[in-house]
């Protein structure tokens, strides 16, 4: 009895954290900038089995220390990789702009541009 009783909660706990073996962070950010409509396209790696249920989390935005943006979302438009677009208006050139994504499940990443 005892020994099946460790078994099982053993079982338990190896099925429970089977979903962080798969989860990673987002990868490869991409940046740009279109001055004309004042709106920064962040793109990046994120493939997933299942939009609906392991996607990226949120987009935030920063000028230099300063949070100019935070988007949630609730589901990743495509399997493989997440892509977005803000419009931020009156950046100027020279302005360093720091993009932060974070998955729903496990892990972020960072990447940085200054405005041209």
């Amino acid at each position: 009895m005892k020994k099946t009783s460790i078994l099982a909660i053993t079982a338990l706990i190896m099925l429970l954290s089977a979903g962080q073996v798969f989860a990673h962070p987002p990868k490869s950010p991409a940046i740009s900038w279109d001055k004309a409509s004042e709106t920064l396209t962040v793109t990046a790696e994120h493939s997933v089995n299942d939009p609906q249920k392991h996607y990226i989390l949120t987009l935030t935005v920063f000028e230099g220390n300063k949070q100019l943006l935070l988007k949630q979302y609730d589901r990743q438009g495509d399997a493989g990789t997440f892509s977005d677009s803000v419009i931020l208006k009156g950046l100027k050139p020279g302005s360093p702009v720091r993009v932060q994504l974070v998955c729903n499940i496990m892990g972020s990443v960072e990447s940085e541009i200054t405005i041209p």
